[in-house]
């Protein structure tokens, strides 16, 4: 029945073709939370190695080496989770919703800092210290979900790092292939200079 005023209205925010972008500054999104945990977690424990393997044997520094590893692995797979459900979320966040600030940012804190709850699980081995710091990132994360989410669902452009850039490296090769060879010799003397 076409036309008829008790039509569902259409509840997505974003275009069926814009839904991957969406999704992917979302995984750029999480990638960044969980690679500045990673890097909070690389710095504390590579000191407990170089601690354990000056005070103790090779066996305790090869446990925390492993240890490293896990809670850096850890964090990064908790960030790239975050960061997929995060722009899944977005992207399939009715219109009325995602238009406007406040809502959408507020969903955007929620989803993020429940799903930043995982890291309780990779830091739940290093004892009580690393527990309360992680429970002190919760809002952290959600606030930083809720200032960037404009530009994962991409109604803004404020935070750039989220966007990649616009101009592929095809399309430089093919303006410098339009160049004469003097142009060619000058464009690479300029971008070796500069």
């Amino acid at each position: 029945m076409s036309g008829s005023p008790y039509e569902p209205p259409e509840l997505r925010a974003v275009p069926a073709s814009q839904r991957g972008a969406v999704t992917r500054r979302g995984l750029r999104f999480g990638l960044a939370v969980g690679g500045v945990c990673a890097l909070c977690w690389a710095t504390v424990t590579t000191a407990g190695v170089a601690v354990g393997a000056v005070r103790d044997s090779w066996r305790q520094a090869s446990e925390a080496l492993f240890f490293e590893a896990a809670f850096v692995g850890g964090s990064l797979a908790v960030g790239v989770v975050l960061g997929l459900l995060l722009g899944t979320v977005l992207a399939f966040t009715p219109a009325r919703l995602a238009s406007r600030t406040w809502p959408r940012g507020l969903l955007a804190a929620a989803v993020a800092g429940a799903l930043f709850l995982g890291e309780f699980a990779v830091s739940v081995e290093g004892g009580v210290l690393p527990v309360l710091l992680t429970a002190l990132g919760v809002p952290l994360t959600g606030l930083a979900a809720a200032a960037c989410s404009g530009d994962i669902a991409g109604t803004s452009r404020r935070y750039a790092w989220l966007h990649p850039h616009p101009d592929p490296l095809p399309s430089r090769m093919a303006a410098l292939r339009s160049l004469t060879w003097r142009a060619r010799l000058r464009a690479v003397a300029d971008l070796l200079w500069t």
